[in-house]
């Protein structure tokens, strides 16, 4: 049943659509002839309801209408229109009115918006625009904007309509109403809320239209791996929202999972600003179009101009960017897939970056592939990396704690180091764990089941459990080394450490940076390799920048095949990678460490940008009687003392294997063990060639 200003809007458009057409025209007689036809709109009853004098039988049509009935027919819909103008605006049409407000679009503006608006969600008015408007020659499209539907409707000129439609009109630039290319019009989807969305007529519009993003499980501190980027840009939108200043856009990018959009959120809640996000879903639930999303963008930022409170998060820019039409095709400098550059597109999406009212919070995967043109537009760029390993024990307890895991403080920290998971795998793999019922062995199952696939499983941070420094043979005193650098307290040092696989390289370095109260990242070659020329040096760079942002020591495994002698050199790339290692070396302000098992291999200028140089070399006689006792609570068998071969590394999988056979009591059988490990070994190599000075 209409309400009483749905009866008034419906008399309005009658009586203006008669007063602007002849009675000979096929318009009027089909106006006519959708006031008499009451048969087959019966579940509606409308003329009854609506137009009770014509119900009555004053007026009736059969045939072609003549003058004289046409005449009396825009009579009586002009009295219809009178008797109901004091109908109250319904729901929708208040919120559009707000909407209107919100913004600053004018009266007719208000009223294309209404007629679009009602075309999609009543009946009755549908009828009206699709039998008496929708005749052949407009092809099924009676909404266009050089047809006569809504001007007819409004009582305005085509003119009045077609100027309220042109591009940078406040209808299309804000994103309220989409125009095709062949002139049909329709109103942005969201828009269906102002009618389906239950709830008091004076409901925010903003929140009405708009997604708030909800709260985010992590907190400020969990991103204190770059605290400097971070509270950069806490001052930043914190300003832009004090000053009002337009053109606001921050970039977050790194790998899925590393809380670029829970940092978002983090960060509007610290600030006590709204928080919407923009183009998540469209209004059916469906996954919106790059077009759609462009759409709520421009509407988003249309609403808000005026709102000094809120801020827009654009989740996964590049989604919006990888097209091979409109605004995406510049991504790459050219097409995608081939046809002409977009050049407007391309200054389209400029002015929309500059002239965003609200600031902006854009992330994106990968920010290499975005053209330098839309980077340069941001105010600030962040990489979001996985956390520290400090950080990330951090999350997890508070991920088992807040998912019913029981699970020990030491856990937590064990599955820090075990694993570079970030808060997204964390929370998955512990609400799986929740779901299936079980406990921490379940979440430890997950874990790793994704970091497979996701290459997050980390090589050991810490310290060996059993590392002993007196058990590294070096050419030089290690642990007078360790107790020079941590007195010292100047943080710009660099190692190499050359030796045979297991004679403690890698865990001296590890003992290094727990003494001197440092995180580690260690990247192996096959992290930082590429197939693709020019990747492997990004990586490089990428891993010296995590490093310094972290404040964590670099330790670079297997040096020889990032820094080989470009003497031998049979392609461009590598000597290229060489060249980008040594770069980054000379200029890096943190401790960093290279190992490898085969020190005549690197180039020779890479040598002498090493501050220390350390030779390591099998353990001697009196070495290898203390790792028996250290590793097996016994003293060694004469057999085992004569070996010449042995590294700390080999006793830590000698203990292993006995244990597992059961014989960890009998020196003999440990002798043998450790001899079959030292006839499994290549040559013995020969170490540097140098010393420090004593």
């Amino acid at each position: 049943m209409p309400t009483a200003y749905e009866r008034h809007l419906i008399a309005f458009y009658l009586a203006n659509a008669a007063g602007r057409i002849r009675y000979r025209d096929r318009e009027a007689f089909a106006l006519a002839d959708w006031i008499a036809d009451r048969d087959s709109h019966s579940a509606y009853d409308r003329t009854k309801d609506l137009f009770p004098r014509l119900a009555r039988g004053d007026i009736e049509f059969d045939g072609p209408i003549s003058a004289r009935q046409f005449r009396r027919l825009k009579q009586a819909l002009r009295d219809e229109c009178a008797s109901t103008k004091g109908a109250k605006p319904d729901r929708t049409a208040q919120r559009l009115r707000r909407l209107g407000k919100a913004t600053g679009l004018e009266r007719i503006d208000i009223g294309i918006l209404e007629v679009l608006l009602r075309y999609q969600t009543q009946p009755l008015i549908e009828s009206i625009v699709d039998e008496i408007f929708n005749h052949p020659y407009a092809r099924g499209r009676p909404l266009n904007v050089r047809g006569r539907a809504i001007p007819s409707l409004l009582g305005v000129s085509p003119g009045a309509v077609r100027g309220r439609l042109e591009h940078g009109s406040p209808l299309v630039s804000s994103g309220l109403v989409v125009m095709e290319s062949d002139g049909d019009m329709t109103p942005v989807d969201r828009l269906r809320r102002l009618t389906t969305v239950p709830g008091k007529t004076g409901l925010d519009v903003n929140r009405l239209l708009l997604d708030a993003a909800p709260g985010s499980e992590l907190e400020w501190a969990d991103f204190d791996h770059v605290a400097e980027g971070r509270d950069h840009i806490e001052r930043l939108i914190r300003g832009a929202l004090r000053s009002g200043t337009a053109g606001v856009n921050v970039l977050l990018y790194g790998p899925p999972g590393t809380g670029k959009t829970e940092f978002c959120k983090v960060l509007a809640e610290r600030l006590g600003a709204t928080l919407y996000s923009v183009g998540e879903t469209d209004d059916m639930g469906d996954e919106p179009s790059r077009r759609e999303r462009l759409q709520d963008l421009r509407l988003a930022q249309r609403l808000l101009r005026r709102n000094g409170g809120s801020l827009l998060l654009f989740d996964e820019m590049e989604d919006l960017l990888s097209d091979s039409a409109g605004v995406g095709m510049f991504l790459f400098g050219q097409p995608l897939f081939g046809g002409a550059r977009g050049g407007s597109s391309k200054v389209y999406m400029h002015r929309l970056l500059e002239q965003a009212p609200a600031p902006t919070l854009w992330t994106m995967n990968d920010a290499r592939w975005v053209s330098r043109a839309l980077l340069r537009r941001m105010m600030f760029a962040l990489e979001l990396r996985p956390p520290t390993a400090a950080v990330r024990a951090r999350i997890w307890a508070r991920q088992l704690e807040s998912h019913g895991i029981e699970a020990e403080p030491h856990e937590a920290d064990a599955l820090a180091r075990e694993f570079a998971a970030t808060p997204g795998v964390a929370a998955g793999a512990t609400e799986a764990a929740r779901i299936g019922g079980g406990g921490i062995d379940a979440v430890r199952r997950g874990v790793r089941g994704l970091s497979r696939v996701l290459s997050c499983e980390t090589p050991p941070q810490g310290t060996p459990r059993r590392f002993d420094p007196a058990l590294i043979h070096a050419d030089i005193d290690i642990v007078g080394l360790a107790d020079s650098l941590v007195a010292g307290g100047n943080p710009c040092f660099s190692l190499c450490l050359q030796g045979p696989p297991g004679t403690g390289k890698s865990a001296f370095v590890r003992y290094l940076a727990e003494r001197m109260g440092l995180e580690v990242l260690q990247k192996r070659a096959s992290d930082l390799k590429s197939k693709w020329l020019g990747e492997t040096e990004k990586e490089i760079a990428a891993a010296f920048a995590e490093a310094r942002d972290t404040g964590a020591i670099l330790i670079f495994d297997e040096a020889d095949s990032l820094l080989a002698d470009r003497r031998f050199a049979h392609r461009s790339w590598e000597i290229s990678q060489v060249n980008e290692m040594l770069t980054w070396m000379e200029s890096h302000p943190l401790p960093f460490a290279c190992t490898t098992n085969f020190a005549e291999h690197l180039d020779a200028a890479t040598l002498r940008r090493f501050v220390f140089k350390v030779a390591l070399d099998y353990l001697s006689p009196e070495q290898v009687e203390t790792a028996f006792r250290g590793y097996f609570g016994m003293a060694p068998p004469a057999q085992a003392a004569a070996l010449t071969a042995l590294t700390p590394g080999d006793f830590a999988v000698v203990r292993r294997k006995a244990e597992l056979l059961g014989r960890l009591e009998e020196p003999d059988a440990l002798a043998v063990m450790l001899s079959d490990e030292c006839a499994a070994k290549p040559d013995r190599p020969r170490p540097f060639g140098f010393r420090l000075p004593k």
